[in-house]
């Protein structure tokens, strides 16, 4: 899923660029979400409220906030994202580039302009981005799995502990937090009833622990670690003697 924020003061330019992914995204198949926004400030109230999106199309001038203002406080929240401004003015094009601007499309906009910057967005996010995506108290969260360290489980709770030092948690278990992660392209080895950890982010290990980038130790239970040294040897590209 494609989690897409729309933020335009102008109705007619929402709904046209709206209606337009939404057409694209019905002829190849590919499932979205769009919020549409109307405001900046909105949009800069969403993120702090934790939502996050692939992909922002994003007004420069609105009124009260800027967009480029609104793409500062974005960056800082997010530096995933992918941002394409929108604006009727070209003299903005060199002060964007400051915060990673994927696109820029002029008003009126060009249906097949949208389009094509659409479905490079597309196949960029696709192939940049795995999500990890959980429900908490009636909000829908996603974390790229490159930023988590390691999934721990605590009683009916599961931890996700990221690179930065922040921690969510939701309701689950982790066998089948493991099993959502299976088919996704970052790699997670299971090394104790209670510890799920990304591959990428072990530093070193031995039979008993591995060592994190952080320097933090968790343990590899007995009965983990035979299975442990397979796959992580697997991953390596070569074997090692369990």
């Amino acid at each position: 899923m494609l989690n897409i924020a729309i933020c335009d003061d102008e109705n007619a330019i929402t709904n046209q660029i709206e209606n337009c992914i939404l057409e694209l995204c019905d002829e190849e198949k590919i499932p979205i979400d769009i919020d549409v926004f109307y405001s900046g400030a909105s949009l800069e109230q969403m993120y702090l409220s934790k939502k996050r999106y692939d992909l922002i199309f994003l007004d420069i001038q609105m009124e009260n906030i800027n967009g480029i203002s609104v793409a500062k406080k974005i960056r800082e929240l997010d530096e995933n994202v992918l941002i394409v401004f929108v604006s009727g003015y070209e003299r903005y094009m060199r002060e964007l580039f400051q915060y990673d601007v994927f696109g820029f499309i002029q008003k009126p906009i060009d249906k097949h302009n949208l389009e094509h910057i659409f479905l490079s967005a597309h196949k960029k996010i696709c192939s940049k981005n795995f999500y990890f995506q959980f429900k908490y108290n009636g909000m829908e969260f996603k974390i790229p799995c490159r930023e988590i360290m390691y999934f721990e489980s605590i009683g009916r709770k599961i931890y996700v502990n990221l690179r930065n030092g922040e921690q969510e948690y939701f309701n689950s278990k982790l066998s089948d937090v493991e099993a959502s992660l299976a088919a996704g392209k970052v790699p997670f080895l299971r090394i104790h009833q209670s510890y799920l950890v990304n591959y990428h982010m072990i530093k070193a290990w031995a039979k008993s622990e591995v060592i994190l980038v952080t320097g933090m130790r968790l343990p590899i239970s007995e009965e983990r670690q035979k299975s442990f040294a397979l796959h992580y040897g697997r991953l390596l590209g070569g074997e090692i003697d369990v």
